[in-house]
């Protein structure tokens, strides 16, 4: 009996995963071509070349692939966490990369953010990728912590919150052209504040 080869689950998931991908890309090309009201999940089935239940084994509803641009963005962090030194330039290349990834893909952030603000199970999922983001910045600070390079009584939690928050109101902001600032430089300065307060020496 030959058994099957050791990476074979590994391509699965691949294979599961660019599958995944290629449901969420075709769906995007639509939503910007047509408007996201204007789009079916039978329209993306066709698009991406899956059958109805593929599509339903990678998302549950049309709704879900509004979260889906969070998820990629986070996922796509792992590489620059492992690559950083020092919690205060991982803080910034994390913040800075989200930031420059979101205004390499403006105009889908922007339908992203508006429709995820009109639809409550969206905008449950998309808190949901928020958390995810809080866990990473809270490792991180975390880290900093253990390493002295920030101070030991602040509660990580709170600080990644902070961080969260601040993050999301800015590309809010930025996705819904009201003021119109410089997203890279914005998450900087909010970073900034965090890190200095705003109480005057």
């Amino acid at each position: 009996m030959i058994a099957e080869p050791a990476a074979e689950p590994g391509r699965r998931a691949r294979k599961k995963a660019q599958t995944r991908r290629n449901i969420y890309e075709a769906a995007t090309a639509l939503f910007l071509e047509r408007g996201y009201d204007a789009v079916t999940i039978d329209d993306v089935c066709r698009a991406a070349d899956v059958a109805k239940g593929t599509f339903f084994l990678h998302f549950p509803t049309k709704d879900a692939l509004l979260a889906e641009y969070g998820r990629l963005a986070t996922e796509e962090l792992q590489p620059l966490l492992e690559s950083q030194r020092g919690a205060v330039a991982t803080l910034r290349a994390v913040l800075r990369e989200l930031a420059a990834r979101a205004e390499r893909h403006a105009e889908l952030v922007r339908l992203t953010v508006r429709e995820t603000m009109a639809r409550p199970a969206a905008m449950a999922q998309s808190t949901a990728q928020g958390r995810t983001l809080g866990e990473i910045l809270v490792g991180v600070i975390r880290r900093g912590q253990a390493a002295g390079e920030l101070r030991r009584g602040v509660v990580p939690e709170i600080a990644g919150a902070v961080l969260v928050g601040a993050y999301f109101a800015i590309v809010d902001a930025w996705a819904l052209g009201e003021p119109r600032f410089n997203l890279t430089d914005a998450v900087d300065h909010a970073l900034k504040i965090v890190l200095q307060g705003l109480r005057k020496d």
